[in-house]
């Protein structure tokens, strides 16, 4: 059976791992695994870590719930710690076949180019990359209509 490890450390993630890594089990048969990493250093952005570690359950749990009465196996953990570390010891403890991890927005983006190299080299399984979808404005819709015509 596949495993597939959705890792969530971001405070203003939008999810869009998860929701992917649902669709994927569901077509495939995959047990999913959400880890949701608490980095000590999240208290310091004016939020308390209670607070931050709290909205994002809450959002996990939800999807959690909607996979589950899809019949997909779901499983939800919490760790404390270093985001690269924490994934790359899941992953290896729990046999993971495929890694999925949501891009960040913004600059971030540097940093997590070089967290993926620096994990991809040390686990055994593929990786997948999801860009949050942008929302569709009906200003779009029309620019469409107009080319059509």
């Amino acid at each position: 059976m596949e495993r597939i490890l959705v890792g969530i450390h971001s405070p203003d993630t939008s999810f869009w791992a998860g929701v992917h890594a649902l669709n994927l089990a569901k077509r495939i048969g995959a047990r999913v695994s959400f880890l949701l990493v608490v980095d000590r250093v999240l208290g310091s952005t004016g939020h308390s870590e209670k607070e931050i570690e709290t909205s994002l359950r809450k959002k996990i749990e939800s999807l959690i719930e909607e996979g589950r009465s899809e019949g997909i196996a779901v499983d939800y953990y919490l760790t404390y710690g270093n985001f690269e570390s924490e994934l790359i010891r899941f992953s290896q403890e729990n046999k993971v076949t495929l890694l999925v991890v949501e891009s960040p927005r913004g600059k971030a983006t540097e940093h997590f180019s070089s967290l993926l190299e620096k994990i991809r080299h040390r686990i055994n399984c593929r990786i997948e990359v999801v860009h949050e979808k942008p929302a569709l404005s009906s200003s779009h819709g029309e620019k469409e209509k107009k080319k059509r015509r």
